[in-house]
């Protein structure tokens, strides 16, 4: 698999990613519950979020939202209520805003997230009690940023995942730094986890750094999950250019590391290729998170409102799940439906509401961001979307879901 492209066939290549063949089963399968629940809305109370980013769940169905607008992390249980708060307060962070954004969790159990204003990560142990920083926030060109001396520099920390054994894989979305001309890139960092005596730390693999090709292939991600049983990093590349791949679309896809060495392995997901070069693609316009679980890799495609699921072993679509909402601006400054600005502006202004309009029972979802999926405790396997212009999470049985691909 390492040494050959996966080829996604398509009946014909069409234009636009919506129109390829899809088993697209929106109508059929629908949303168990939304956390908070009952949701108020953008805000900062205990039934609100404000532009959620990612979430975590847990083996008991509770999960971690980063609550980005808020500079807070929020613990939910099963059902949709407000457990803990973390601010950067608990993490020794006072008067910052800390910008909670990406989530991860190793197989010890322990919890980090990467806080793009402080320009750091934080580990949390089981019970969400705070245990260290990795990384350490400076501001620095990007010349530099890779120096010996910088090593363990970060600037603006979004994108975030963890190793099964605690390594800890960071996407720096500093783009004033590191774009040249028009060109996005990002800084890309791994942490080895290092045990000393009765202590754990954290050391820049500077190893890594010397083999990995991961910002000469992709140009802006956020988006990873790692597939431990064939030992790849997979990270999202939301922003790709006409000389990636011969990609005159400029489709977005998913590409496949090696999770050792960082090497490309000549993999794209999401996409059709011909000679070498991509001529269509699935997604829409932006590939946010990323999850997987067994065979089953889940990508959402956030300005569609989609989420899609691919084969991981062959590549192949099975299926997609969601619809972009009506009440919805894009990333339009201004967008005027019924005489009401849906614009992010009017939603923090708490003058348009499009959480209610929005039907989150109808797979109703705007600007999808992270995702995460988990088999809990008792065997069954659930989804959770974050729904970030709505600024709540859906959750859905995803036992449901496979059965219907």
């Amino acid at each position: 698999m390492k040494n050959k492209i996966l080829i996604i066939f398509v009946l014909s290549s069409i234009l636009f990613s919506q129109n390829l063949p899809v088993n697209d089963i929106t109508d059929r399968i629908f949303p168990i519950g939304i956390t908070p629940n009952p949701q108020n809305g953008y805000g900062n109370g205990a039934d609100q979020l404000a532009q959620p980013d990612d979430v975590e769940l847990f083996s008991d169905g509770s999960m971690l939202i980063s609550d980005v607008d808020n500079n807070r992390i929020q613990y939910f249980s099963r059902d949709g209520k407000l457990i803990k708060s973390i601010t950067g307060k608990d993490v020794g962070l006072t008067d910052i805003e800390i910008i909670p954004t990406g989530i991860s969790k190793d197989a010890e159990g322990f919890i980090y997230v990467s806080l793009e204003g402080a320009g750091v990560v934080a580990r949390f142990n089981q019970d969400l009690e705070f245990d260290q920083l990795i990384g350490k926030d400076c501001d620095v060109p990007a010349k530099d940023y890779y120096k010996c001396k910088n090593r363990n520099c970060l600037i603006d920390p979004q994108g975030l995942i963890v190793s099964a054994n605690g390594d800890v894989f960071v996407i720096d979305m500093a783009k004033k730094v590191f774009k040249v001309g028009d060109q996005r890139n990002f800084g890309f960092k791994k942490f080895k986890q290092v045990r000393k005596k009765n202590r754990v730390v954290y050391k820049y693999d500077r190893k890594f750094a010397r083999s990995q090709e991961i910002t000469k292939v992709m140009r802006k991600s956020e988006g990873m999950v790692i597939d431990e049983k064939r030992g790849i990093l997979l990270i999202a590349e939301e922003k790709p250019s006409i000389d990636q791949f011969g990609n005159s679309l400029k489709k977005r896809y998913v590409a496949a590391f090696d999770l050792e060495t960082g090497k490309f392995l000549n993999t794209l997901y999401g996409v059709n290729m011909e000679d070498g070069n991509i001529i269509d693609g699935y997604f829409y316009d932006s590939v946010e998170g990323l999850a997987l679980l067994d065979d089953n890799l889940f990508v959402v495609d956030e300005k569609a409102g989609k989420v899609y699921i691919f084969n991981i072993e062959n590549g192949n679509c099975l299926g997609s799940i969601g619809k972009r909402a009506y009440y919805y601006c894009d990333d339009k400054s201004d967008c005027v439906i019924d005489g009401i600005n849906y614009n992010e502006q009017a939603i923090i202004a708490n003058t348009a509401f499009p959480h209610i309009l929005n039907n989150w029972n109808k797979n109703e979802i705007a600007s999808p961001d992270g995702v995460s999926v988990i088999e809990m405790e008792d065997g069954t396997k659930r989804l959770a979307v974050v729904d970030q212009w709505n600024s709540r999470i859906l959750i859905y049985d995803l036992d449901e879901i496979l059965n219907e691909l």
